[in-house]
């Protein structure tokens, strides 16, 4: 469970967290404010986008394969965010690493179910609320501190190393699940 939080952390985290260096990032972007904007739109609109499509491949590809695969995206994307030269660069990580946040915040739920019995489903449930609400609280204040002792890229290049913490953690420990016989159905996915 603490793999599967630290990624749903990561993901709800760099949600909040970007929106307090748009300045700096687009000064040293040579960016204007309002296109910096988009460092948080890209994110936000490909996690809202691909939730369901990637909800369904879950149950057809397996949660455990979509939240691994996810959390992989999310990291290596966070790695290209803080190597971004300019802003369509970083606009481009920021639409990957929110696909990688979706897949992984998608299954979440499904892999609680599998994780938790059901009559201590509601504690894991309620801990993965906990765990949102906490690290969209917190995304502001932390980003900020990074940027007291660092600058923006800092604010990407941290999720590396808990990714691939969180990575190694969760191959080992998130369960299999059933897959559905039926396919992904593309048309309904658009």
């Amino acid at each position: 469970m603490l793999s599967l939080m630290t990624g749903v952390a990561l993901a709800s985290l760099d949600t909040a967290i970007a929106n307090t260096a748009l300045p700096s990032m687009a000064a040293q972007l040579h960016a204007t404010p309002a296109a910096s904007v988009w460092i948080v739109n890209a994110y936000q609109l490909a996690m809202v986008a691909t939730l369901l499509p990637f909800a369904a491949l879950g149950e057809i590809a397996g949660y455990r394969r979509v939240a691994l695969g996810g959390l992989v995206l999310f990291t290596l994307a966070s790695l290209g965010c803080a190597l971004a030269w300019s802003l369509p660069a970083l606009v481009a990580a920021r639409l990957l690493q929110g696909l990688g946040a979706s897949a992984m915040m998608a299954v979440s739920t499904a892999l609680i179910r599998a994780i938790y019995p059901p009559e201590r489903q509601g504690q894991g449930f309620g801990t993965n609320a906990l765990v949102v609400a906490v690290a969209f609280a917190v995304g502001p204040t932390a980003a900020s501190l990074i940027l007291s002792l660092a600058s923006w890229p800092w604010l990407f290049a941290i999720n590396v190393p808990l990714g691939l913490l969180a990575l190694g953690a969760a191959s080992q420990a998130l369960p299999q699940t059933a897959r559905a016989s039926h396919r992904l159905d593309a048309l309904a996915a658009l």
